[in-house]
């Protein structure tokens, strides 16, 4: 089909309501810092059926589920293959407690952006104790960071914002930026968790 540049340039350029970019990106900033995920000590303390973790885990999780999306979060297949992959520990009595969802919240965070042989290497190893500090840990990083980008985002929407100034292209270099700052982050993470030296633990026979 033909189309002619000057028409592409045009609806290219008029893609984007700035007014209703600017909206929308006042409600996100205000939701993203006032987005909490639950320490550890917050998690049901009793343990749980299948069910009943993929519901808590869609509401921990719901800022990553997007209803024009056919993919789900997570789901009981999902789980099971994470165990089979040794993501985290087998259920007991096919219930799951506080340390199945600490590992799953970060598995589900984490696979926005990074594989799940890099998430593998990423997660807590160790007892009750040593999950419960990394997830915490997690947790603290998780909320320091998303305020920082909220706030980089905003920064970084000065034009958006200024509605008398429009090049036509404010809206989409935000999303480019954002995308970039994604791959840069996958690109980092991917290099130092490379340089990961074996655990003298583990039996290499």
């Amino acid at each position: 089909m033909y189309y002619n540049i000057a028409q592409t340039q045009e609806v290219t350029e008029m893609a984007y309501d700035k007014k209703q970019v600017a909206d929308k990106l006042v409600r996100w900033d205000r939701y993203i810092k006032e987005l909490h995920l639950p320490r550890y000590d917050e998690l049901p303390g009793l343990e749980l059926y299948m069910d009943q973790v993929i519901v808590l885990l869609n509401q921990y999780l719901r800022h990553f589920v997007f209803a024009a999306s056919e993919d789900k979060l997570i789901t009981p297949s999902m789980v099971n293959n994470y165990v089979k992959m040794k993501l985290l520990p087998a259920p007991v009595k096919k219930k799951y407690g506080r340390t199945h969802l600490a590992c799953l919240i970060m598995i589900c965070t984490l696979k926005q952006t990074l594989s799940i042989s890099v998430i593998k290497r990423m997660l807590p190893v160790g007892d009750e104790a040593e999950v419960c500090r990394q997830y915490d840990e997690f947790v603290s990083t998780h909320q320091r960071l998303s305020n920082l980008f909220a706030q980089q985002v905003m920064d970084a929407s000065e034009e958006i914002f200024n509605l008398s100034f429009d090049r036509g292209n404010e809206v989409a270099n935000l999303a480019m930026s954002a995308g970039l700052a994604s791959a840069f982050g996958r690109l980092l993470t991917e290099k130092i968790v490379a340089l990961q030296l074996p655990d003298p633990t583990s039996d290499n026979n």
